[in-house]
């Protein structure tokens, strides 16, 4: 029994990479088990300082909105920093990676890093960007990121990506199993994964995260819960997510189109974050091909362009690799080309 929870606690371990440690000081009680953050139906925008001034301070040609995979988390230069319980990234907004999408496509677009941004976020929600978009901020017990000027920003630019939705599944669950294990000590166990120490995962560094995963004390009460959560729980939080992540989706190209209704759009689909798994034990392999079908239906509605990123190449840590990336900036391209 306790083979099969340390299995299961690796096969979360590598997908949980994307929720980055940030999360690990976060609380571990009162956690809904989806907190994704449905769109309330009609909202009315609310109008910034910012949008009262004359012009933004910067005027970007391509703004790239999403999560760590935008911000290139994983990458060896992005730039990224823990500033107290939260990650700043603030550095990353146009010192971002050579080598991640959001460089690859202003490349192809023949942008400078001035035309540019990368409002990549790590923990981000689909719930959270739509708040982000709307005010300017967002804040939760895992993120703090404000852009007060974003709405102007957006007003101008030419070319919108976005990618978010990966971490409405994964921040739940990952809530869920510190509830299950009484708190800090499964994230000491799972720590060094989110912190990417193993992104080039090696014999004798899984076998190290097998014996920490091996030394934790789980009490049978414990046990139970998460096996609960691991079985039955991750999928009930999968096919929860995808109604609300959906639901902000379309609420966000809402406000996009309200803002920009010139601007070229693409969502960006997602990818199995741990393809090397076999199917029985990666509970996520299926939740993250299914939505793809509903998020590409919701670009054709909105008439914005999709990008798939079913064949991206991950590391261990479950973020793109520099081939990864390369990748969604051929297929972003692509669909801008359409």
């Amino acid at each position: 029994m306790k083979k099969r929870l340390v299995s299961l606690l690796l096969t979360l371990a590598l997908c949980l990479g994307l929720t980055v440690p940030a999360l690990a000081a976060g609380p571990y009680t009162d956690v809904p088990v989806v907190s994704a953050g449905a769109a309330q139906p009609d909202p009315t925008p609310v109008q910034t300082q910012t949008e009262t001034a004359e012009a933004a301070q910067h005027q970007y040609s391509y703004i790239a909105l999403g999560d760590s995979i935008v911000a290139g988390i994983g990458l060896p230069d992005a730039v990224y920093q823990r500033n107290g319980r939260y990650y700043d990234v603030s550095g990353n907004y146009q010192g971002y990676s050579k080598d991640c999408y959001v460089a690859r496509v202003a490349e192809g677009l023949d942008l400078s890093r001035d035309q540019t941004a990368n409002y990549g976020m790590p923990a981000l929600m689909s719930g959270d960007l739509l708040e982000l978009v709307r005010t300017g901020s967002c804040q939760s017990a895992s993120i703090n990121f404000s852009l007060p000027d974003l709405r102007q920003e957006l007003k101008h630019a030419q070319v919108i990506t976005v990618e978010i939705g990966a971490n409405d599944v994964l921040v739940p669950i990952m809530y869920g199993i510190a509830s299950a294990m009484g708190g800090p000590q499964v994230f000491e166990a799972l720590l060094p994964m989110l912190e990417g120490d193993f992104r080039q995962m090696d014999a004798s560094s899984f076998a190290a995260l097998r014996e920490s995963l091996d030394s934790l004390n789980i009490t049978a009460q414990q046990r139970k819960a998460l096996l609960q959560l691991l079985s039955s729980g991750v999928a009930d939080i999968c096919a929860q997510s995808q109604a609300s992540t959906l639901a902000n989706l379309e609420a966000l190209l809402q406000e996009l189109k309200a803002l920009n209704p010139d601007a070229q759009i693409v969502l960006v689909g997602y990818y199995n974050p741990v393809p090397l798994l076999p199917a029985p034990a990666n509970p996520f392999a299926k939740h993250f091909r299914t939505p793809n079908r509903s998020v590409q239906k919701l670009a054709q509605q909105y008439d914005v362009a999709f990008a798939s990123a079913a064949y991206t190449l991950v590391a261990n840590d479950a973020h793109p690799t520099a081939c990864g990336h390369k990748y969604l900036a051929r297929q972003i391209l692509k669909a801008l080309e359409k």
